[in-house]
């Protein structure tokens, strides 16, 4: 990562993003396993989702391209296919980018914050 000073508000979207991180992992873990199966914690991922696509776009191009092994553009887009096709989520891409993708977002940004 490339040693520059974030902006305060990037430095705070940044912490946002780990609060819907933690959250989002607090709603999987209490829910369990079959956590897909539950309209609830469906429902609460996916806002929760939304939001870490919503908050990316306040990150300013410069953060943004420090941390390139984040694929910013599709938690972009994920944040867009929630809110426009919401009747219509598919849970397993869901269930996708809770296991592979929320643990390295999570590792990028807080080292991030914490290299800054």
């Amino acid at each position: 990562m490339e040693s520059f000073s974030m902006t305060p508000r990037d430095r705070a979207s940044l912490e946002r993003i780990l609060e819907c991180i933690e959250a989002i992992e607090t709603y999987v873990a209490r829910t369990g396993p079959g956590w897909p199966d539950d309209d609830m914690t469906v429902d609460a991922v996916a806002k929760r989702l939304e939001e870490i696509g919503e908050v990316a776009k306040r990150v300013t191009q410069q953060t943004l391209a420090s941390m390139p092994a984040v694929d910013w553009r599709g938690i972009k887009g994920l944040r867009e296919i929630i809110v426009h096709d919401y009747g219509d989520i598919d849970v397993e891409l869901l269930l996708g980018v809770v296991r592979d993708d929320l643990p390295g977002l999570g590792i990028v940004a807080s080292a991030m914050l914490t290299a800054s």
